[in-house]
């Protein structure tokens, strides 16, 4: 399981998943089965069988057509290619573990491989892999304490017999043992390497893996002098060159109160370089004046033709006491009103890019104090995503796309633009292959805030990006995904701000309810992501950085409806109209159905238990049961079950004896245990049982059961209940 965990980043997620249930379910095979090997093996076979189609068909990989036999048999055998053969190394691996470790020194040969191999692997690759280290050192601890335990039973099963009274000691010694270990591995102190790894060593002599600034790099205020050694996450100011690695700082920036989750969008990129983006001032802008006020104009935008758009108030709270360049909010900004004591302002609304400039300065030097507090009103699109999806090349763009958003540079190499050709060969339209390609970016690219440039060769920062790095955070995906857009025809641009950042829990909402439920942004959730033009349907984000999730709202299919409710029909059905079960939540509903099947599950185990006594007991022998066999294990069963109500028959007892003890202690009994033993002894010592026997045996038990019970409630009557019940 710690190997899946490190080849997860680098798997596809069908294959992850397909190989993890494949361990646990031969596993459990193997645990809970005691069976002969022939059996085993041929329930291990339709289990992997049934694993792989399940998988693959819930992840679309395979689509059952046409009959089973031979369709649909050679439809899985073209298909499961290659997955299958993931799962089938990793059931092999496990197999050679069962069979081929089973003392104490392979044990440990075993985990001092492994340990060595993480080891390798946390040093010499950006992969941190401390926690695989721990579960291997736990896991091992676990086997050699089971081991241990398997050999004292084999070399004194006497003493075995002994130690078994008493597990509860036993567990509490091993949880002591266990807990001292982990405490201890806790509590060291973390000391600095006295000597650099060579793999450090290397990176440092190359000059990666640090230094100079990137997207996300240097909280703002920090002046040109800054030190470098430490670049952390926050907004950005230069983007000319992007790269290198940062570390996240979790320091607060706002707090924002808005009833619909969004991107804070700050500035966006035209003109891409092959390195980073260039600034304003190469790009320029056409800005306008505008005043914050509450009965300010709405700002000018290039409004969509196709799309309806929901308008929001958010209001932004700083809690930092940096500037910014710019005013945040939600894509697309109508109006700023200021809500704390500056009433003089400069601010500067670039309309074509939907940008509000804080008085228009880019050098922090000359930034007045920014506003602690100010509202945004933002009309938030509802993109038809059905429609958007058919719609052609053509009629997206019937005057052509703007040239401005399809810049490259000259040097950029062949091979990336041969790559998004390729991976979104099989869309039919612009959405459609800008689907494809996010996917691509998402699934095949390994996110990581430090990674690692020396794999870098390429002068291009996409396509070092592509074919030799890798790996790399948002910076390196958004950037990706404009160029490989615009590479296609499809108008992009690169846009950065912050990501929606968090909200308070329920329980902290039902301590502290003063907090709100605004959104708590830290510089941790400084983003860059990507927008795409769609002609009349407008600007839309796309999210290709792993583990991001773009906030776009769809619209309703009939729009009109949606937004204009009918006050004459449905605003007048009372409540009692509505039935009972509109009224309670789902979530209710539903754990009110799993809790029924659940208990008719069980009830339903519960009738069948001698069935599946017998079953289990016919997979451990390897044959059937006879009716004689039958009938002396439902005989033997109610001993067990008896002696839990306080019968309790003796070592040197015979099972007749035992009987006759029982009746003398309780009457009633006799009429449930002398044809019960009579059918036992004919079972066990007649020639020739009779073939039903077993089926009374099993109604015989259940009332013994029955009379022992009502015997023990009886007991435990006063006087008066004893008389109550013998009337």
């Amino acid at each position: 399981m710690q190997w899946i965990d490190f080849t997860e980043p680098l798997w596809f997620s069908v294959t992850t998943t397909l190989v993890t249930v494949t361990i646990i379910m031969m596993a459990l095979v193997e645990w809970l089965l005691p069976v002969q090997a022939g059996w085993k093996w041929t329930i291990k076979i339709i289990v992997l069988l049934t694993v792989w189609r399940f998988i693959l068909t819930s992840y679309g990989v395979y689509v059952p057509y046409g009959p089973f036999y031979p369709d649909q048999i050679r439809g899985m055998a073209l298909t499961f290619t290659p997955y299958i053969w993931f799962s089938l190394v990793a059931w092999g691996l496990l197999e050679a573990v069962l069979r081929l470790v089973m003392n104490r020194p392979r044990i440990l040969l075993l985990l001092a491989v492994h340990l060595i191999t993480f080891a390798i692997l946390d040093s010499f690759t950006p992969y941190h892999l401390w926690k695989n280290v721990a579960w291997i050192v736990f896991a091992g601890l676990g086997w050699l304490v089971s081991t241990h335990f398997y050999g004292y039973r084999m070399k004194y099963p006497q003493g075995w017999q002994r130690l078994r009274q008493s597990p509860v000691k036993i567990a509490v010694n091993i949880g002591i043992v266990f807990t001292c270990v982990l405490l201890i591995g806790i509590s060291m102190p973390s000391v600095s390497p006295t000597l650099t790894d060579p793999y450090t060593a290397w990176i440092k002599r190359s000059g990666g893996g640090g230094g100079g600034p990137s997207a996300l790099s240097g909280a703002l205020g920090d002046g040109p002098s800054a030190v470098k050694e430490e670049i952390v996450s926050g907004y950005s100011r230069d983007d000319k060159t992007l790269g290198n690695g940062f570390e996240f700082s979790y320091s607060p920036v706002m707090s924002i109160d808005t009833p619909v989750r969004s991107y804070w969008r700050g500035e966006t990129r035209s003109v891409y370089s092959g390195t980073g983006w260039a600034d304003l001032e190469q790009e320029g802008r056409d800005t306008e004046r505008y005043r914050g006020a509450q009965d300010a104009d709405p700002l000018g935008h290039e409004q969509p033709g196709k799309v309806e758009t929901m308008r929001v108030e958010q209001t932004v709270t700083m809690n930092t006491d940096k500037v910014y360049p710019v005013m945040f909010g939600g894509y697309a900004i109508e109006s700023v009103e200021l809500l704390d004591e500056r009433q003089q302002s400069d601010m500067r609304w670039a309309g074509k890019q939907a940008e509000m400039f804080w008085n228009g300065y880019r050098d922090p030097e000359d930034l007045p104090d920014y506003p602690r507090k100010y509202k945004v009103v933002a009309n938030i699109p509802l993109i038809p995503l059905e429609e958007l999806e058919q719609a052609s090349y053509e009629a997206l763009y019937p005057e052509g796309a703007p040239e401005e958003y399809l810049q490259l540079p000259s040097s950029l190499p062949q091979r990336v633009k041969d790559l998004a050709e390729e991976i979104t060969a099989e869309g039919e339209t612009p959405y459609a292959k800008m689907d494809l390609l996010q996917q691509y970016l998402r699934q095949n690219y390994e996110y990581t805030n430090k990674p690692d440039l020396a794999r870098k060769r390429s002068d291009d920062f996409v396509d070092s990006f592509l074919f030799e790095i890798r790996q790399g955070y948002c910076d390196y995906y958004s950037t990706a995904m404009v160029v490989m857009a615009r590479s296609l025809g499809i108008p992009a641009r690169w846009v950065k701000g912050y990501a929606p950042g968090s909200q308070p829990s329920d329980e902290m909402m039902m301590r502290s309810p003063e907090l709100g439920r605004a959104y708590n942004v830290s510089n941790a959730d400084a983003h860059s992501w990507t927008e795409l033009y769609f002609g009349d349907y407008g600007w839309i984000p796309f999210e290709a950085t792993p583990g991001f999730v773009s906030p776009i709202m769809e619209a309703p299919e009939d729009s009109e409806e949606a937004f204009a409710l009918d006050t004459d029909t449905d605003t007048e059905v009372s409540a009692a109209e509505e039935g009972f079960f509109s009224k309670i939540d789902p979530i209710i509903m539903q754990r009110i159905f799993i809790t029924a099947v659940s208990v008719l599950l069980l009830w339903t185990l519960y009738q069948l238990r001698s069935e599946l006594y017998f079953l289990w007991l016919r997979l451990r022998l390897g044959r059937p049961l006879t009716p004689a066999e039958k009938a002396i294990y439902e005989t033997l069963r109610l001993v067990r079950r008896l002696r839990h109500r306080g019968y309790v028959r003796g070592d040197q007892e015979t099972l007749r004896e035992a009987f006759g003890r029982w009746k003398l202690e309780q009457s009633q009994l006799a009429e449930a245990l002398d044809p019960l033993l009579l059918i036992y002894e004919q079972a066990n010592y007649g020639r020739s049982p009779a073939a039903a026997n077993w089926r009374k045996a099993r109604e015989l038990s259940r009332q013994a059961v029955k009379l022992a019970g009502g015997n023990r409630w009886k007991q435990a009557l006063p006087n008066s209940g004893k008389r109550f019940l013998g009337r």
